[in-house]
């Protein structure tokens, strides 16, 4: 032992002399690690950072990692140059260095060893819950929370059994759209405790063992964001941090059938610009008008008018996004969601929508993470359909890094690690609401194959409408009569806002089996605040933010213009009052109680069962449209899950493909995993026969 530490000493006193570090300087410098561009020359300052090695503590010297593995460093250079030019990518991808080195210089140790110990893929195991920070769990005069006042909470989601939370927008925001809205990126809103209150309740997470997910909203900031303020008081450079014009052209905006609103716009040059109006409630048009020192400006928004769309194409913009994905990711952030991602870049002509430039945004900014932080990882928000959200994941690669000292290969998707599967959403809502799985299978049929080491998100509902743009018109038809009159309309028909709870007639048997569709399909599940107890529709929320949203827009100067104040997503959203949580465990004969047992067991098992999170998925027909049933199999183990779709007992007949249980009928017993009793079926050649009672489930282990 004494050896050993000896050894290390003498390593350590070694690597800080001056010799060496010339020597590694120069070994840097010719494995191309280092940028070339010229005025980039000092090398890197040997760090004080510790790490305790059994008990002793020996001084890390960082010039031993290798600051950007070759396969990232060449993918941000390639990106760099279809964005900006070939012409400017030593210049700025310079400045991404520097970035990259300060960043890596202010890691914590912690931080570095999980970097080292994390597995490639180990957010395939996660069971995510996403909640809005003021308003889970609030106290009982629904005064709004801040960081402290959710700790306590961490004990409920503890015995829910869910390992990752995602903490809705918590950045500075004037909080107009439930803090996609943000004003400082780098900062906590005041009201929810500021940067002091969330370092402690993220220190608390994760001393429970959770994860955190986090928003990055990288397509639009405030108007309240210092860029626009600037802009305002007369610095027109400030101007170009946006999308900006100096012209309104002619436009029209109609209904398409299978866009939804769009609005069409004639450029000068003649060119026609097509785009999908996301809030045609809100505006009829993409561009604010906004006078400064007496002209005329138009900024563009994809969503409201005070969301301003940021210009990528100026590398400024790009230097401030990457200080703060590094800002984030060195507090410990595990998943990065990016939000409104297919919209990063605009080009006249085009629908803004998926273009090529946005692609090589999202690998820049992907090979940065994994670089800085190789422990955290990015997940999509692209409400398209599969094929086109596909190119987001892009191609698997391995790179090898080294992390205090060691070597590492870590298998990643040079884009995005996780995807939501918006398509999946309402298909599945479909085959609810019709008990027929046909509507599922369809959206199966046109979902491709994703690299290996890529996810879906899974999900029931989330803050936003059950959206209805993925279906064809009967489909749309069909979800709009069945679930508008238990919430309501948005987007002018094209989705319905509303609870999971009152969408399912609050059945508790109907909530969990949806439940455990979403369980036991490939991806990774992520649980809505309050759905897991069976929260209501809260439209006195709706309205009261209404009214407040509507105030600030008409009290402020220069005011973008707005159709409506009314938001239908706001019913559910909300405060839900910590009791009503605590007591969902408790109270053994409340409805709240019977749907969280229900989901606390679903999640219980799909941990305990690695074939649930990782396995193959194989359709298996059936002969009733109300039976629903797949098998998911993973290094020899096979989990056959049953749903029945109806409110009726059903005898339900399952085919199988590959398994034969011989010609003569005979009775077979199968575990489920969800009651862990053993459940017999009549088989016969190919198939089983089961009883299933109304809106019941089973996970059979063959």
């Amino acid at each position: 032992m004494y050896k050993k530490i000896i050894s290390l000493l003498l390593l350590n006193a070694f690597v800080f002399s001056p010799a060496f570090c010339a020597t590694q300087s120069a070994k840097v410098l010719k494995e191309g690690v280092k940028p070339s561009a010229a005025q980039i020359t000092k090398s890197i300052a040997p760090s004080n950072k510790t790490v305790k090695l059994s008990d002793t503590i020996v001084k890390k010297n960082i010039n031993q990692d290798v600051l950007v593995p070759k396969k990232l460093e060449a993918t941000m250079k390639n990106s760099i140059a279809h964005i900006y030019g070939k012409d400017r990518v030593d210049m700025i991808y310079g400045e991404v260095y520097e970035i990259i080195k300060k960043s890596k210089d202010k890691r914590s140790i912690e931080l570095l060893k999980e970097d080292l110990a994390r597995p490639s893929d180990w957010y395939k195991d996660e069971v995510i819950y996403m909640f809005y920070p003021d308003q889970f769990g609030v106290g009982e005069d629904n005064k709004p929370n801040t960081f402290k006042d959710l700790i306590p909470m961490l004990d409920y989601l503890k015995d829910l059994g869910v390992t990752t939370i995602y903490i809705m927008p918590f950045a500075d925001s004037p909080m107009n759209d439930s803090g996609f809205d943000v004003k400082n990126p780098k900062n906590v809103r005041k009201d929810l405790g500021g940067m002091p209150e969330f370092k402690e309740f993220a220190q608390a997470a994760r001393a429970k063992g959770f994860k955190i997910k986090a928003d990055l909203i990288l397509n639009h900031f405030s108007d309240e964001h210092e860029w626009f303020k600037q802009a305002q008081s007369g610095d027109l450079d400030k101007l170009h941090y946006f999308i900006v014009r100096e012209d309104m052209p002619e436009y029209k905006t109609y209904k398409d059938e299978k866009l939804g609103y769009v609005t069409e716009y004639k450029e000068k040059d003649g060119t026609i610009t097509k785009r999908r109006l996301i809030f045609p409630e809100v505006s009829d048009n993409h561009w604010r008008k906004v006078n400064i020192k007496g002209k005329d400006y138009y900024l563009y928004h994809t969503f409201y008018p005070f969301q301003l769309d940021i210009n990528w194409e100026n590398p400024k913009v790009l230097y401030y996004v990457l200080e703060t994905v590094a800002f984030w990711a060195n507090l410990g952030v595990d998943i990065f969601r990016l939000d409104a991602i297919p919209y990063y870049t605009k080009e006249e002509g085009t629908t803004a929508e998926n273009l090529p430039k946005t692609h090589e945004i999202i690998q820049l900014l992907s090979a940065f993470l994994q670089t800085t932080a190789p422990r955290s990882i990015i997940q999509a928000e692209a409400c398209q359909q599969p094929k086109k959200i596909l190119p987001y994941f892009g191609t698997d690669k391995k790179v090898e890094h080294v992390i205090l000292g060691e070597k590492k290969e870590i298998q990643r998707t040079d884009e995005v690690q996780i995807c939501y599967h918006f398509p999946y959403m309402p298909a599945i809502w479909a085959s609810l609401v019709a008990q027929d799985n046909k509507y599922f299978w369809e959206a199966y049929k046109q979902t491709p194959k994703i690299p290996e080491s890529a996810a879906w998100a899974m999900f029931l509902r989330v803050h936003d409408e059950l959206t209805l743009e993925m279906v064809n018109a009967q489909t749309r038809e069909l979800l709009y009569d069945s679930l508008m009159p238990k919430g309501a309309t948005f987007r002018k028909g094209w989705g319905v806002s509303g609870r999971l709870a009152n969408f399912l007639d609050n059945d508790p048997d109907r909530i969990a089996m949806a439940f455990s569709i979403m369980l036991s399909l490939p991806g990774v599940p992520i649980i809505y605040y309050g759905d897991e107890i069976g929260v209501q529709n809260n439209f006195a929320n709706a309205k009261k933010i209404a009214k407040a949203r509507e105030a600030k827009q008409k009290s402020r100067p220069n005011q973008a213009k707005m159709l409506s104040y009314f938001d239908s997503r706001d019913i559910n959203r909300g405060p839900i009052k910590k009791s009503v949580f605590f007591n969902a465990i408790k109270e053994s004969s409340s409805f709240n109680h019977r749907v969280y047992a229900k989901v606390k067991r679903l999640i219980k098992v799909r941990k305990q069962t690695p074939v649930l999170s990782h396995g193959t998925f194989v359709e298996l027909k059936t002969q009733s449209p109300e039976v629903f049933a797949y098998v998911r199999e993973f290094e020899g183990e096979r989990i056959v899950v049953i749903n029945n779709l109806s409110n009726s007992r059903v005898r339900a007949t399952v085919n199988f493909i590959n398994d034969n249980f011989g010609k003569k009928s005979k009775d077979v017993y199968f575990k489920d995993l969800l009651s862990d009793k053993m459940i017999r079926a009549k088989a016969e050649n190919k198939q089983i026969v089961v009883r299933l009672k109304p809106y019941d489930s089973l996970w059979l282990k063959l």
